[in-house]
């Protein structure tokens, strides 16, 4: 089991100014993270030292929607976007994305998804490629997410904001989404999980993965039908499957986040999911929205995870925790 000690100390963060408007959609040249005004909302490793962020920026918005955080052991992270030529969807490019997972037999491989439909549009997975050298990803193909509730401006509905993948065969992969809850569609947390071919890039699901396994994020929170019991989701390499969870209130805070375990996965594409009898707190955060999780960088080994946060007006924060 992993364990955290938990201590402002271990935690200290550098904070991001707020907003996006610094970065060029095809930059490719490092800056330092606490330059690129921008939060995260997911991450997978890319490398020992390296990972693949992807950003929420909205369909009417020019925000970086995919980067790469380059970790040092003696300077500060730098931030690099990487530019996509062709989405491969009508629907232009991405809106919202909120979650992204590796293929770790081919590691130059991502899946990464949006939060969900918003007027029946979007509601996209997309299956891409990293050309480190020339600074993109390549889409490989496109699918579209379950459709359970739209989203308005008068109504929340699915929101995905965790993805896993469990690679069961060549070109076929479990993957499990997270549903964040706190609203009327969906009071609580939610694990789906369905079966994506990476040839046809189709996405399908069983009735029992489509219902899926209700979570509760524990603790005691100020307004628990508002809370996002998932906020992201990280697969340990012992199978233990861990979430962050948070309170957002409004774009100016206060958040509080806190880190838990939920359960163990395994490659079972008919129940891949084991939800934990009595999940535990680890790590408590206020102040911050945890919206990434992920393993930890090789820079800092007595981490056990790192976290990445969309904290609204005020940017975001990458760190490694205890």
């Amino acid at each position: 089991m992993i364990k955290f000690i938990v201590s402002l100390l271990c935690f200290s963060l550098f904070i991001l100014s707020g907003g996006c408007t610094g970065i060029r959609h095809a930059q490719q040249t490092e800056q330092s993270i606490h330059d690129s005004g921008t939060g995260f909302s997911g991450l997978a490793p890319a490398g020992a030292n390296l990972y693949l962020a992807v950003h929420d920026a909205l369909g009417f918005e020019d925000g970086p929607r995919l980067s790469l955080v380059r970790i040092y052991p003696d300077s500060p992270p730098a931030f690099t976007v990487l530019a996509v030529d062709d989405w491969l969807d009508s629907g232009g490019r991405s809106s919202d994305l909120e979650s992204v997972c590796g293929l770790p037999s081919r590691p130059d491989e991502f899946i990464a998804a949006e939060s969900g439909y918003w007027k029946g549009m979007q509601g996209r997975l997309f299956h891409f490629r990293i050309d480190f050298n020339a600074g993109k990803a390549i889409v490989l193909g496109v699918s579209r997410l379950p459709f359970l509730a739209d989203n308005d401006p008068d109504h929340v509905g699915d929101q995905f904001e965790g993805l896993i993948c469990l690679e069961n065969g060549s070109d076929k992969v479990i993957v499990l989404f997270g549903e964040r809850g706190g609203s009327l569609s969906h009071p609580s947390g939610v694990i789906r999980w369905g079966l994506f071919d990476l040839r046809s890039h189709s996405l399908t699901f069983s009735e029992q993965g489509l219902h899926g396994i209700v979570v509760h994020a524990p603790g005691t929170w100020k307004n628990p039908k508002s809370k996002r019991d998932i906020s992201d989701m990280y697969l340990h390499h012992d199978g233990s499957l861990w979430a962050s969870a948070c309170e957002d209130p409004g774009d100016a805070g206060p958040f509080r986040s806190v880190i838990y375990r939920l359960g163990s996965v395994r490659k079972d594409p008919e129940q891949p999911f084991l939800p934990a009898n009595q999940p535990e707190i680890l790590l408590d955060v206020s102040g911050f929205k945890i919206e990434a999780l992920s393993s930890p960088p090789v820079s800092a080994p007595l981490s056990t995870m790192c976290i990445g946060t969309d904290d609204e007006i005020y940017g975001g924060v990458w760190r490694s925790v205890h």
